[in-house]
C-alpha cells in the first residue's frame, strides 16, 4: 500500500484498528505506522492508538499519547475521553483523571452518557464514592452501565447494603450488573448472600457469563470450599461457557487452595495454552499437597519464570523441609533479572529458623537492608522469629522495637520467643504492653503466655491467664492450653491438681497432655501416676520410644530393677528402639552433627583430647558427674566416661576447638538435655569463660558464668 501511494486516511484507519487489536494484531508495528502519519489530525485515528494502547496493558502510553493530542491543539470528542478515563482507571492514575474530567467539562461533555459511565467507573476503581455519586446525580439519562459502576463503588468501600438497595432500584439489570453484586458480597466476605444472589441471576432467566462463574471460583479458592468449586466448574461445563484462559486459570487455582492438585491438574492439561499465571498455580497446590517433587518438575519445565513461580517453589522446599535445595534455588533466583521481595525473604527466613543457621539468617537480614526490601509487620515478625528461634533474644528484641507496626502475631512472637528463653517475666511483661496497645490476644498468644508461666514456675499467673482465656478475652482453651497448664502444675510438683485439671478437661486429652504428666511423674519419682499415664500413652501412641524410655528411667531410678526390665522387654518385642540423642553445631557454614560415643567424625581425636582436657578442669572446679543418671550395670568411671561423651558435650568440645573464643557456642539438640549435661554445661562455661546456648526439643538455655537462663527450673 505505502509503495503504490494507496494508504487513504480510510484504509489506514482500518490498517491500524486491525494492528493494535491484541487479539489478532500487532501493537508496536500500528504504533511505529502511527508515527509514520505525517500531521495526523483524524481524531478517530487518535482515539484508534489511544484505546489500543490500553487494550495490549499499556495505559501510560494511552495517557502520554492523550497529552500529545492537546499539545498538537487537536479537539478531542467523547470517545477520546471515554477511552482516556478507563486508560487512567487501568493506570491507577487518579490525578490525571481529574485533570481530564476537568478538560470534559470545559469542551462541554459533561452530560454525555457515555463519558460519564466511564467516569463512573474510574472514580470506582479508586473507591471515590462521592466524586462517582456527583457524576450519576448529575447525568440526564442513566444507563445500566452507570448504575453498575455505582452500585461497584458502595461494595468497593464496604457499604454493599446500600450497594443492594441501589441495585434493587436499577430499571433494568443485565448480566454486569448481576456480576458486580455477585463480587461485592464475595468481597465482603458475605458467602451466602452471593450464592443467593447467583442463583437469583439465574431465577430471572439472566445466563452468567464466565465474569460472573470468576467471582464465585475466587470466593471458593478463597473459603476453601471444595463442593462449591466442583459444582460451579460443572456448571460452566453443562452450560457450554467457554472455558477461556482466565476461567480456567481460576478453576486451577480454586483447586489447588482446596487441595484437590488432581483436579487442578487435569484441567491444566486440556489447555491449549499453558500461560505462566496456570503454571503457578499448579506449582502451589503440589507444593501445598507436601508434593514437591512434582512442583519441581513442573517448574524446571517452564519456558519462561516470574517471581511468583520462584516465591512459591522455594516456600514448598521449605515446608518440605528441604532447606539446601530453597537456599539454592535462592541463589538461581539471583542471577536472573526477577527482585527477590519480601515473600522470598519470609520463606528464607522460616528455613533459617528451623534449622537454627544463624549466619544464612544474618546474611538474609543484611540482604533486606542492602536492597531495601520493606520490612512489613510480616517480615519484621519472621525476622524476629528467625533470630529468636537461632538463640539471639537480644537481636530478636531489637528488631522487635524497630517495628513501626506490630500486630498480634509480631507481638505473639515475641512473647513465645522470650518463654522459650527463660525470660517469663519479660515475656509477661510484653503481654501487659500488648493489651495496653489495644491489641486482643489470640489462642496462640495464650499458648506462650502460659509456656512462659511454666517455665518461670509461675504457677499462680498461670491460673489467672487460664482463667481469663474466657472470662476476659473471650477464648475457649483448646487441648494446647490444657497442656501448658498440666506442664505448669506438674514442673511446680503439683502433681494431683494436675491429674483433676486432666479429668475436668471438656475434651479427650491427647498424647501431649500425657506426656506432660508422664515427665512430670520422672521429674518427682511419682511410680503410680507415671503407670497411668503411660498406658494412656501407649493406647495413643503404642510405638514411641519415649514412653518406654521414661517410665524405665523412673524404676530405675527408685530401684524397682524388676519392673524396669519388664518395661525394657516390651518394649523390645515390640519391636521398638530408643532414639538416639543428636546435637549438631554450624561451624564456618558447614553442619556437625554428633551422637553419643560416635568415633566417626574427622576431628575425633581432637576432640576426644578436649573432653580429656575438660574432664581434668571440671573435676578442678568441683563438678561432680551425676552418674545416677546412667541407669547401666557399669561400675561408676566407666559411667563417668559414658556422660563425658554424650552428643552434647562432644558439640562443645567441638566448638571450642574450631571457633574463636568471642563466638557463643550454639549447639541444637533433638531431645532434652540430662542433668548432668546441664550440670556440666554451667561448669564449662564460667571455666573456659564461654557462651553456650543449647536449643532443646522443648527450651532454650543460655550458659554463661556457671548459670543457666534456665534457674535451673527445667
Amino acid at each position: 500500500m505505502i509503495v503504490n501511494g494507496v494508504l487513504f486516511p480510510s484504509s489506514l484507519a482500518n490498517l491500524l484498528a486491525f494492528l493494535v487489536d491484541p487479539d489478532h494484531g500487532d501493537y508496536s508495528y500500528g504504533l511505529l505506522l502511527f508515527r509514520q502519519v505525517q500531521n495526523a489530525s483524524s481524531t478517530y485515528l487518535w482515539n484508534t492508538i489511544i484505546r489500543g494502547s490500553s487494550r495490549n496493558g499499556r495505559p501510560t502510553t494511552s495517557i502520554d499519547l492523550y497529552g500529545e493530542l492537546r499539545v498538537k491543539g487537536l479537539r478531542p470528542d467523547s470517545h477520546t475521553f471515554s477511552f482516556l478515563f478507563k486508560a487512567c482507571a487501568l493506570a491507577l492514575d487518579l490525578q490525571f483523571g481529574k485533570r481530564g474530567h476537568g478538560e470534559a467539562i470545559r469542551f462541554g461533555f459533561e452530560s454525555d452518557t457515555f463519558i460519564a459511565d466511564s467516569l463512573i467507573h474510574m472514580y470506582s476503581v479508586f473507591g471515590r464514592l462521592d466524586d462517582a455519586k456527583r457524576v450519576f446525580d448529575g447525568m440526564v439519562a442513566k444507563s445500566v452501565a452507570s448504575w453498575t459502576s455505582l452500585v461497584g463503588v458502595y461494595a468497593k468501600v464496604g457499604l454493599v447494603d446500600d450497594a443492594r438497595r441501589l441495585f434493587d432500584e436499577m430499571p433494568e439489570r443485565n448480566v454486569v450488573s448481576w456480576t458486580t453484586m455477585i463480587r461485592g458480597y464475595s468481597e465482603c466476605n458475605r458467602e451466602m448472600e452471593a450464592m443467593f444472589c447467583f442463583r437469583e441471576m439465574m431465577s430471572v432467566g439472566v445466563k452468567p457469563d464466565s465474569v460472573a462463574l470468576l467471582s464465585l471460583l475466587r470466593m471458593c479458592a478463597r473459603l476453601q470450599n471444595l463442593d462449591l468449586g466442583k459444582w460451579v466448574h460443572q456448571f460452566a461445563y453443562k452450560e457450554g461457557i467457554e472455558m477461556n484462559d482466565r476461567l480456567a486459570v481460576s478453576v486451577i487455582d480454586m483447586y489447588s487452595k482446596c487441595e484437590d492438585v488432581y483436579s487442578a491438574r487435569r484441567v491444566f492439561n486440556d489447555m491449549p495454552r499453558k500461560n505462566l499465571v496456570a503454571c503457578n498455580s499448579i506449582i502451589d497446590g503440589y507444593c501445598k499437597e507436601g508434593k514437591v517433587e512434582d512442583a519441581r518438575l513442573l517448574f524446571d519445565q517452564m519456558p519462561t519464570k516470574d517471581l511468583i513461580s520462584f516465591n512459591s517453589m522455594i516456600a514448598g522446599h521449605v515446608q518440605s523441609g528441604q532447606y539446601k535445595e530453597a537456599w539454592t534455588l535462592f541463589c538461581d533466583l539471583r542471577v536472573t533479572n526477577l527482585k527477590p521481595d519480601s515473600y522470598t525473604m519470609v520463606s528464607l527466613l522460616s528455613a533459617c529458623a528451623n534449622m537454627g543457621a544463624l549466619d544464612a539468617g544474618k546474611i538474609i537480614h543484611s540482604f533486606i537492608i542492602v536492597n531495601l526490601i520493606e520490612t512489613d509487620v510480616f517480615l519484621g515478625t519472621s525476622l524476629l522469629d528467625m533470630y529468636a528461634k537461632c538463640g539471639r533474644i537480644h537481636e530478636a528484641m531489637l528488631v522487635f522495637g524497630s517495628m513501626t507496626q506490630k500486630d498480634v502475631l509480631a507481638w505473639t512472637a515475641i512473647i513465645s520467643g522470650l518463654a522459650m528463653h527463660g525470660r517469663p517475666k519479660t515475656a509477661l511483661d510484653h503481654f501487659a504492653k500488648m493489651q495496653r496497645a489495644g491489641i486482643k490476644p489470640n489462642d496462640i498468644t495464650l499458648v506462650g503466655v502460659l509456656t512462659a508461666c511454666s517455665h518461670g514456675g509461675l504457677v499462680e499467673e498461670g491460673r489467672l491467664h487460664f482463667k481469663q482465656m474466657q472470662d476476659t478475652y473471650l477464648l475457649t482453651p483448646k487441648v494446647e492450653h490444657y497442656g501448658c497448664m498440666v506442664d505448669l502444675l506438674g514442673r511446680a510438683g503439683r502433681l494431683k491438681e494436675a491429674e483433676e485439671l486432666i479429668t475436668s478437661m471438656p475434651m479427650e486429652p491427647d498424647a501431649i497432655i500425657w506426656a506432660s504428666l508422664l515427665a512430670a511423674c520422672r521429674t518427682h519419682n511419682n511410680v503410680f501416676l507415671a503407670e497411668m499415664a503411660a498406658k494412656k500413652l501407649l493406647d495413643l501412641e503404642p510405638h514411641k520410644d519415649a514412653i518406654y524410655v521414661i517410665l524405665y528411667n523412673i524404676y530405675a531410678s527408685m530401684g524397682k530393677w524388676y519392673d524396669a526390665s519388664k518395661t525394657r522387654e516390651r518394649m523390645e518385642n515390640a519391636g521398638i528402639k530408643k532414639e538416639c540423642g543428636r546435637s549438631s553445631i554450624m561451624v564456618h557454614g558447614g553442619v556437625h552433627e554428633f551422637i553419643a560415643g560416635d568415633k566417626t567424625h574427622p576431628r575425633f581425636e581432637q576432640i576426644q583430647a578436649m573432653i580429656s582436657e575438660i574432664s581434668r578442669q571440671l573435676m578442678v572446679a568441683g563438678y561432680v558427674p551425676i552418674t545416677s543418671d546412667v541407669l547401666l550395670d557399669i561400675d561408676d568411671e566407666e559411667k563417668e566416661h559414658a556422660l563425658f561423651f554424650h552428643s552434647e558435650k562432644m558439640a562443645v568440645a567441638f566448638g571450642l576447638i574450631s571457633l574463636p573464643a568471642n563466638v557463643p557456642i550454639h549447639i541444637m539438640k533433638n531431645l532434652r538435655v540430662c542433668r548432668d549435661c546441664h550440670s556440666a554445661l554451667k561448669s564449662i562455661a564460667k571455666v573456659y569463660n564461654r557462651e553456650i546456648i543449647i536449643r532443646d526439643r522443648s527450651r532454650f538455655h543460655h550458659f554463661r558464668g556457671g548459670l543457666c537462663s534456665c534457674n535451673d527450673y527445667w
